[in-house]
């Protein structure tokens, strides 16, 4: 199952007011972490992490609160820090495999770790950088990979955030699949206008 959802530390309903406000509706589920939200599907096939991401930005834009979205399929998870201040990118691949070189995979370690350290203080949990940069999926000889999903888990309780939104995506169906998901549709300001007017 896909994951499409944005989680954040903002209220619920400080969230809702800026999915209504903005160009993609959804479905926003208050959390005891969090707030979660599964935005509709944009409307084509096949969408960047860029398409998808713009209606998460916009809510860190109204809402002023760093967040992180979290994409998976069976290839590739994300999970896209965005900030007032900017985002980064934690990425993982399935069948990912590390350098066999130990020399390089020192090197893609130490780089990996800062990388993690970047991210963390970008969440404003500097902190959290070390248990970041633990979450891999490297191969281990007699065990097995964790799935990609898993890793998106991971992240989540490292930053303290909702992992229940991992595995939940309205680009599969219109079922959030969340207890309790509250339906809010995207009203931008010219649709209000236009109401206005037709109702004069």
């Amino acid at each position: 199952m896909s994951t499409y959802a944005l989680v954040t530390r903002a209220s619920a309903a400080v969230v809702a007011e800026a999915v209504r406000v903005g160009k993609l509706g959804g479905f926003v589920v208050a959390d005891p972490l969090g707030t979660i939200v599964l935005f509709d599907a944009p409307g084509r096939a096949y969408s960047s992490t860029d398409r998808l991401a713009r209606p998460a930005r916009a809510v860190v834009a109204r809402t002023m609160s760093t967040a992180v979205l979290l994409l998976c399929d069976e290839f590739v998870a994300e999970a896209l820090v965005l900030s007032p201040g900017g985002e980064l990118s934690l990425q993982w691949s399935a069948g990912w495999e590390p350098a066999a070189d130990p020399a390089r995979y020192l090197a893609d370690r130490q780089e990996w770790d800062a990388y993690c350290g970047e991210v963390a203080a970008l969440y404003e949990r500097p902190e959290r950088g070390a248990a970041l940069a633990m979450v891999r999926n490297d191969p281990v000889p007699g065990e097995e990979r964790p799935a990609l999903s898993d890793l998106l888990r991971r992240v989540c309780a490292i930053l303290d955030l909702p992992d229940n939104a991992v595995g939940r995506s309205l680009l599969d169906g219109e079922d959030p699949g969340l207890y309790d998901a509250r339906r809010v549709d995207a009203e931008p300001p010219a649709g209000r206008w236009q109401r206005l007017f037709q109702r004069a």
